[in-house]
């Protein structure tokens, strides 16, 4: 269900994953503690996705909905 390019919340999983993905090799590697700034802009990133994921996801099934109508 997580690789189904039709899937709505796709842009958010992915949001999500690149995430935890940046934050795992940063605490890895340990390049310095300003790389604390790049985990903290992904973060936010991934927030703001998930932020418009959501709207459009709410938005396409209310449309939906009017459709049935």
């Amino acid at each position: 269900m997580l690789f189904n390019k039709d899937h709505s919340w796709r842009w958010a999983i992915g949001g999500w994953g690149a995430f935890i993905v940046a934050t795992i090799l940063f605490l890895i590697f340990d390049f310095n503690i300003l790389n604390i700034y790049w985990v903290l802009g992904i973060l936010t990133a991934a927030i703001i996705v998930t932020i418009g994921n959501a709207i459009h996801v709410i938005y396409t099934k209310r449309k939906a909905k009017e459709g049935k109508k």
